[in-house]
C-alpha cells in the first residue's frame, strides 16, 4: 500500500480547500526552493495562522504551472502519516512503513518535493527524544529530498532547533498573522466556495462583519482561521434552516454571524444591539439591587463599564483595570460578582485569587506554569490556564499588597500589554478580561490622605496603570 500523498493531483481535482491571498508567502516557499543552500522551507508560526494554506497554494501554483521554470513538472507530496500509524502494529512496523515512503520519494529525484505538515511531530519518538528518525534525515541533509515542512514554535524549539545539521538545510520562514484587511481578501474567496456549496448568498459586507466580530470577540485565536471557521459555521447553520424549512431567506446576514459568536462566547448578542443600551442606563440601579451602601464605587464602576461598551478603552489592554478600596465586609467582592453577572451573564465568570498564598517568588510559577520537565507542568499555571479556557471573565485579586514584588512585576506586564506567557511559553491573551484587585490600604484614611498614602506603598508605574481606584466606605 503506498501512503503517498499527491497535492499537487488534489489541486488539479479541486479537492484542496484553497484560499484567496498569501502571495507573497507562496513566492517566499518558491524563493527559498531555488536556492543554493538551505533550500527546504520551514513555515514556523501557531495554529490557525494559515501555513498550511500557503503550502497548499503553492501547491495549486505547480498543478497550474504558475512558478518559476525550474519548478514546473514538480510534484509537491505528503505522506499519510495517521493511516500508517493505524497499519502499523509495532513502532518498527511504522518506521519501516516510513523509510519506504521516503525511499520512494527519493527514488523521483527532483521531480517530487516532500511536504512535512508537522515536522515537530515526525520528530518527538516514542521515549521523546529530539531526534529526526534517522533513515529521513541523511536524505534531507545530502539533498537527497527537497521538503516543505511546517511546525510550530514549541516544537520547533523542542525538536528542530537543538539539531544544527537540521537547521544547516532548513530556512527558516515565519508565517505573520495576516491584517483584518488581508483577511478580508482571504475570507472574500471563502465566502465564494461557501456560497456555491451551500446554496446561499454571502454579500462583502458579511465577509467584512465576520473579520470584524471575530477580530473583536474571538481574541484567543489567529486570522485567518477564526474568521473562516466563523463565516463556515455561520454559513452552515443558514444552511440547516433552510433544508429543515425554519426559512426561505437564503441570504446570509449579520445575525447568522452574532449567533455564532455567541455560541462561541457565551456573550449574549443583545449586549451590543438596542438592548444593550437599556441595559446600560439601568445599570446603577443593577449594582445597586447587589451591593448596599457603596453609591460612590457603584457610580465609578458604571461609568467605567459605559466607557469599555463604547469602545474607548486601549485595545491591547485589559477591557477595565480597577482598585477597590476598603476594609472587610463592605462589598467588594460582591460588586466584582455582579460586574461578572453584568458583563459576561453568569457571576461565575469570576476568577477569584487571594494573594496571601502568593507571597513568595516562588508563587509566581503557580500563577503562570512551573516550566517543562517540572511537576504541574501539563495542569499549566492557575491564573493563566483559567483565562485560556474562558477568556471572558473578571479576574479578582483580592489583598493584592501581600503579594510578592516579583508578582507586581507580572501585573506591570499584564496591565499594560494585555497578555502573559505562561509556562508552556504559550501566549495567554488577557485583553477581554476585567481585572479588579482589592486592597485594604489606607481604607480608614480621609480621602485627601489616601492617595498619598497609596503613593508611598504602590510603585508609581502600577498606579499609572489603573483606570479608576474606587473608594469603599465602611458600613454603618
Amino acid at each position: 500500500m503506498s501512503y503517498i500523498v499527491d497535492y499537487t493531483e488534489k489541486a488539479k481535482n479541486g479537492t484542496l480547500k484553497l484560499v484567496i491571498g498569501r502571495e507573497k508567502e507562496q513566492r517566499r516557499v518558491m524563493h527559498i526552493l531555488l536556492r543554493d543552500t538551505k533550500n527546504n522551507p520551514m513555515l514556523l508560526g501557531p495554529t490557525g495562522i494559515g501555513k498550511t494554506s500557503i503550502v497548499e497554494g503553492f501547491a495549486k501554483a505547480l498543478a497550474e504551472n504558475r512558478v518559476p521554470p525550474k519548478l514546473q513538472g514538480r510534484k509537491l507530496v505528503g505522506v499519510d502519516i495517521a493511516t500508517m500509524m493505524i497499519d502499523s502494529k509495532t513502532q518498527a512496523e511504522y518506521e519501516e512503513h516510513l523509510k519506504e515512503a521516503f525511499q520512494q520519494i527519493q527514488a523521483a529525484g527532483d521531480q517530487m518535493i516532500l511536504y512535512i505538515n508537522d515536522l515537530g511531530f515526525l520528530a518527538r519518538t516514542p521515549n521523546g527524544n529530539p531526534e529526526i528518525p534517522k533513515f529521513l534525515k541523511p536524505k534531507v541533509l545530502d539533498g537527497g529530498i527537497k521538503c516543505v515542512v511546517e511546525a510550530e514554535l514549541n516544537a520547533f524549539k523542542q525538536y528542530i532547533e537543538q539539531d544544527p545539521d537540521l537547521m544547516s538545510c532548513l530556512q527558516t520562514m515565519y508565517v505573520e498573522e495576516p491584517t483584518p484587511a488581508e483577511t478580508t481578501d482571504i475570507l472574500r474567496g471563502v465566502g465564494k466556495r461557501l456560497a456555491e456549496k451551500y446554496k446561499i448568498q454571502i454579500d462583502d459586507e458579511i465577509v467584512q462583519n465576520a473579520v470584524s466580530m471575530a477580530g473583536r470577540y474571538v481574541k484567543s485565536r489567529l486570522f485567518p482561521e477564526k474568521a473562516i471557521d466563523l463565516l463556515d459555521e455561520a454559513a452552515t447553520g443558514l444552511m440547516m434552516d433552510l433544508d429543515e424549512k425554519k426559512t426561505t431567506d437564503t441570504v446570509l446576514n449579520k445575525q447568522h454571524v452574532a449567533n455564532i459568536i455567541s455560541a462561541w462566547t457565551g456573550i449574549p448578542m443583545d449586549k451590543v444591539d438596542a438592548e444593550d443600551k437599556k441595559r446600560l442606563i439601568d445599570l446603577e440601579n443593577f449594582l445597586g439591587r447587589r451591593v448596599i451602601g457603596q453609591p460612590e464605587a457603584i457610580s465609578v464602576i458604571s461609568g467605567a463599564v459605559r466607557r469599555m461598551k463604547s469602545g474607548l478603552q486601549d485595545p491591547n489592554r485589559p477591557l477595565g483595570t480597577f482598585l477597590f478600596i476598603g476594609t472587610t465586609g463592605v462589598g467588594k467582592t460582591e460588586l466584582a460578582k455582579a460586574l461578572s453577572e453584568f458583563m459576561f451573564d453568569d457571576e461565575t465568570a469570576l476568577l477569584r485569587l487571594d494573594m496571601s498564598e502568593y507571597m513568595e517568588k516562588v508563587s509566581v510559577q503557580r500563577l503562570l506554569g512551573p516550566p517543562p520537565g517540572t511537576p504541574g507542568f501539563e495542569q499549566g499555571g492557575v491564573l493563566t490556564e483559567a483565562v485560556r479556557l474562558r477568556p471572558y471573565q473578571v479576574v479578582l485579586f483580592d489583598e493584592m499588597e501581600k503579594a510578592h514584588s516579583e508578582i507586581l512585576n507580572l501585573m506591570l506586564q499584564l496591565l499594560d500589554e494585555g497578555r502573559l506567557t505562561d509556562g508552556k511559553g504559550l501566549t495567554v491573551d488577557f485583553r477581554n478580561t476585567v481585572v479588579i484587585m482589592t486592597s485594604n490600604l489606607g481604607a480608614n484614611l480621609p480621602r485627601y490622605q489616601r492617595m498619598e498614602f497609596l503613593r508611598k506603598n504602590l510603585r508609581p508605574e502600577f498606579l499609572a496603570r489603573i483606570d479608576d481606584i474606587i473608594p469603599f466606605h465602611g458600613l454603618a
